[in-house]
């Protein structure tokens, strides 16, 4: 989190906005690996090549829409909270492979559509020295992306 307010913060001064980004990037790489350990390796290759699948027909799909996406930004935050109170409430009771379902399959709806809203950031909004926060924001959209397909491929082993 920490690397994230600090890349963030130095965006648009070069070198550091590339260094922060490199350090935010190990930092969630390093967290991912300790999360995709838990699961099996055929589950995870599942989970790469859907989010790749997933994430190139959303872009290109985001590309070539006349349809403007970044309408969905208001909606998609308030979806974004309701997602992380119900990640705070589904601590505290126990999971079922069904609810592992249900939130996986919320997850990747939200997280598929911030990919939409945020392409089309990217491709009609954003200026050339704003590439730092777009990166980040695209990066953080597939990871949570993966995630939520992780944990839907996880729900479906487990029944």
């Amino acid at each position: 989190m920490v690397m994230m307010l600090l890349t963030f913060w130095k965006r648009k001064s070069y070198p550091a906005n590339l260094i922060f980004l490199s350090a935010f990037t190990l930092m969630e790489a390093y967290s991912i690996s300790v999360i995709i350990s838990f699961y099996r390796a055929s589950l995870v290759l599942n989970a790469v090549f859907l989010t790749a699948g997933i994430f190139i027909f959303l872009t290109a799909f985001a590309c070539q829409t006349k349809y403007d996406f970044t309408s969905w930004i208001p909606y998609l935050g308030g979806a974004l909270w309701a997602l992380v109170i119900f990640s705070f409430m589904y601590m505290f009771f126990p999971a079922s492979s069904t609810g592992e379902l249900v939130y996986g399959g919320i997850a990747a709806l939200i997280f598929s559509a911030y990919i939409l809203v945020d392409t089309q950031l990217i491709m009609r909004h954003h200026h050339v020295e704003e590439e730092i926060a777009a990166s980040i924001s695209l990066y953080l959209d597939i990871i949570n992306l993966f995630l939520a397909i992780l944990r839907i491929l996880n729900s479906q082993e487990s029944t």
